[in-house]
């Protein structure tokens, strides 16, 4: 995987997935991002964002999340749930 980088910068960015650490260069990454670091398949899993509370939010493939806040970011990534209906 390719990661994106910001030439002139030496920041990154602290975040975890699946409880594993990782370093990203840019201020913001997707959902697709997340995905491939995680090294899972985006047809079969999705990710979400854990936050405090009792509702974590679901990151689309597209949808960018913002990585400047205090603290590392953690997501998770769990398989997709169809419903009969």
């Amino acid at each position: 995987m390719t990661m994106t980088n910001n030439p002139g910068c030496d920041k990154s960015y602290q975040i975890i997935i699946d409880n594993r650490p990782h370093r990203w260069p840019d201020p913001t990454i997707t959902g697709e991002q997340i995905i491939q670091l995680a090294g899972v398949d985006s047809e079969t899993y999705d990710v979400w964002q854990d936050i405090a509370g009792p509702e974590d939010i679901l990151v689309n493939m597209i949808d960018m999340v913002d990585l400047t806040k205090h603290g590392a970011e953690r997501f998770f990534t769990g398989k997709k749930t169809t419903t009969e209906g």
